[in-house]
């Protein structure tokens, strides 16, 4: 080991040693510099520790932004650690933790442009650099930038070499997580249990690293692209039932009803729409594209609030159902259906970041398909259980069945949220499969959003929408 490596691993000795940890079982940790260093800068600057302990201490008291504003300092794969673990009830004991993990938000600062047209230059990119613009967005992983291109109006997506050697870093120091937690003189039990979010987060590590590759985005925007021209009959077949469905439910308000319905007649001239890949612009680290026109969802929700409800209930929705349940094995799933990745304008709905992507095992799609016709049908606790245990929630029957209800059924006054902080106070779940996680997780955000525009609805008519996630998607439950 090099004299770098052994003065950035005492260091971190060093510094642990003053926070009570045991010295001896550190120093067999890691003998890799950048992971020492990555250590030493989560202990000492950002209380690593700290984490540490309210992970293994439920009921410890916080402050309401103590994870988002942790994540945010840490950076890394600290963002991604807790978009995995806001859904894993069966791993987390305490439910404000979870609740804390569900409040962090990718958004981070966006590096300076200069590097941006460095990087670009480094491509021979040269006219991409004359005509870009300063970020529109960061996340944890890539930056988006608008720019002018042969008089053409295009968006630029870009990932930073040194951003992904961080993830790595992070995954490979976090392979240490026992000796890491040893080191921080937790008990066994404890140490487990903690051992065991980072164990989940690892498992994600493949389609975390994979949004780094802007090819493969590429490709799935390109498929996606492919599917639009099923989508408009299949939209029709939804449009019909679904009219069916709000004439046959006998608690509806006849206002919200009329409401519905013209939703559901306004939106026959709906279209969706995918950027598409400018040809020769193309690499893994930075992708240019087609312009996504409109305003997006997340400020329409503010200045006009009745329009971004009907789209989302009567667009959004079901095209997001269709791609799970329909062609989540034979072609992909989008998973990341925050409002900031819609944009609506002029009838037609834009679907970003295609990087958040899934494709699923037949077997579990098909069991998702029959769990979601028998919810919207009202079936018995025990086929919800089985059909869940095949897609990889498993449980007792009553207590499994509860929390899928509630992943499915979100109201104006409940959210898929609430079931998940239940499922953990009370001990519900024992296992959730870790290919599923970013399904459970598209559900708690569509559910989520779902719930926020009910209750909006509400406040504005002063009546309850009885209308969920899965009767929502019933339409695509034969899997077609």
């Amino acid at each position: 080991m090099g004299s770098n490596a052994s003065g950035v691993l005492e260091e971190v000795s060093r510094v642990i040693d003053t926070s009570a940890a045991s010295l001896g079982v550190l120093g067999h940790i890691t003998r890799d510099p950048q992971q020492g260093a990555r250590l030493l800068e989560l202990v000492s600057k950002h209380d690593f520790p700290r984490l540490i302990q309210t992970l293994s201490n439920p009921g410890t008291a916080l402050p309401h932004d103590f994870f988002p504003s942790w994540i945010r300092r840490a950076g890394g794969y600290f963002p991604k650690f807790a978009q995995v673990l806001s859904v894993r009830a069966d791993l987390i004991q305490d439910p404000e933790v979870l609740a804390g993990f569900a409040r962090c938000l990718e958004d981070m600062p966006s590096r300076p442009l200069i590097e941006v047209k460095h990087m670009l230059e480094g491509l021979g990119w040269s006219e991409a650099v004359l005509g870009i613009e300063d970020a529109i967005n960061a996340g944890t992983i890539a930056q988006v930038h608008a720019l002018s291109l042969h008089e053409l109006r295009l968006a630029i997506k870009v990932t930073f070499p040194d951003n992904l050697q961080r993830f790595q870093t992070d995954f490979r120091l976090f392979e240490h997580a026992k000796a890491i937690l040893k080191a921080l003189k937790l008990n066994d039990e404890k140490a487990n249990i903690v051992s065991s979010m980072f164990d989940a987060v690892g498992k994600n590590e493949k389609s975390v690293l994979r949004e780094f590759d802007l090819m493969h985005e590429a490709r799935a925007m390109s498929m996606a692209s492919d599917l639009l021209g099923l989508w408009p009959r299949r939209y029709q077949q939804w449009q019909a039932s679904m009219i069916h469905t709000i004439n046959e439910l006998t608690d509806m308000p006849n206002e919200i009803r009329a409401l519905l319905t013209m939703s559901t007649e306004q939106s026959r001239t709906w279209h969706v729409a995918v950027p598409e890949a400018v040809e020769g612009y193309v690499t893994a680290s930075a992708l240019m594209m087609t312009w996504a026109g409109g305003e997006s969802l997340q400020q329409l929700v503010s200045s006009r609030p009745q329009e971004a409800a009907m789209v989302f209930v009567s667009f959004v929705v079901p095209f997001m159902g269709w791609l799970m349940l329909c062609k989540s094995s034979s072609a992909l799933a989008h998973v990341d259906p925050h409002l900031g990745n819609f944009r609506w304008g002029d009838g037609t709905l834009w679907i970003l970041d295609w990087g958040s992507t899934i494709c699923l095992e037949e077997e579990k799609r098909q069991a998702l398909c029959l769990m979601v016709g028998c919810l919207a049908a009202g079936a018995e606790d025990d086929i919800v259980a089985t059909l869940a245990a095949r897609f990889g929630i498993k449980g007792h029957s009553q207590e499994v069945a509860r929390v899928i209800r509630g992943l499915f059924n979100a109201s104006c006054h409940r959210e898929p949220s609430d079931a998940l902080q239940e499922a953990v106070a009370d001990d519900l779940l024992q296992h959730m499969d870790d290919d599923i996680v970013p399904v459970v997780r598209c559900l708690a955000i569509l559910g989520g959003i779902l719930k926020m525009m009910q209750q909006r609805i509400r406040d504005e008519h002063h009546r309850d929408v009885p209308l969920s996630l899965a009767v929502l998607w019933a339409p695509f439950s034969d899997g077609a």
